[in-house]
């Protein structure tokens, strides 16, 4: 049964559940054929090498910096992801954030926020993630029913400022009324 908290009214009102989306970071390359992708860019950022995919209400952001490669994966449980090579799992509940060094020359950096939404804000969060999108050359999946509705719309931008590496993602779930934002960034180690 749901958990349930009490108003100064004396109603009920349920917490909002989980989207029930994880973050994955792996230490290396995941196939895609594990996988449902709708979209994908390559693409060399400064000194980075960085491969994104989009998938259903998800992404995967794959990033060679030097001699090194982590791997990010925002999706719901999937049983064809093992734990080979995985260095986190975290659930994208709430505010997270994670931090890794990657040898003695780079450090990553990832934080997540998740957000529940009304129908209005739901609304106004989708021209509002089309349009960053078109402003930032972003990647962009948006799946719609059969009655126009939006069922999922990913979108994943990449830059590079100052020598770092820096990725936006912004997963906006339909059924849940849930935005889901990421922002991860590899940058040198200053010595």
């Amino acid at each position: 049964m749901g958990s349930h908290r009490e108003s100064s009214t004396g109603t009920h009102h349920k917490k909002p559940r989980s989207a029930g989306v994880y973050s994955l970071i792996y230490d290396r390359n995941l196939h895609p054929e594990l996988f449902t992708i709708d979209a994908r860019r390559v693409r060399l950022l400064g000194n980075f090498e960085i491969t994104m995919w989009l998938l259903a209400g998800g992404g995967h952001v794959a990033t060679v910096a030097g001699p090194h490669l982590i791997t990010e994966v925002f999706c719901f449980p999937n049983k064809a992801l093992n734990d080979h090579g995985l260095l986190e799992r975290i659930q994208c509940k709430g505010d997270k954030q994670y931090d890794k060094a990657l040898g003695e020359d780079y450090h990553y950096y990832l934080a997540i926020n998740e957000e529940h939404t009304t129908e209005a804000l739901f609304e106004t969060a989708v021209m509002e993630m089309l349009r960053l999108a078109a402003e930032q050359d972003g990647l962009i999946a948006h799946k719609k029913n059969a009655a126009g509705r939006t069922e999922y719309l990913s979108i994943l931008v990449a830059q590079f400022h100052r020598l770092a590496l820096h990725v936006e993602g912004f997963h906006l779930l339909g059924e849940q009324k849930v935005l889901i934002r990421t922002q991860s960034i590899i940058e040198p180690v200053r010595h």
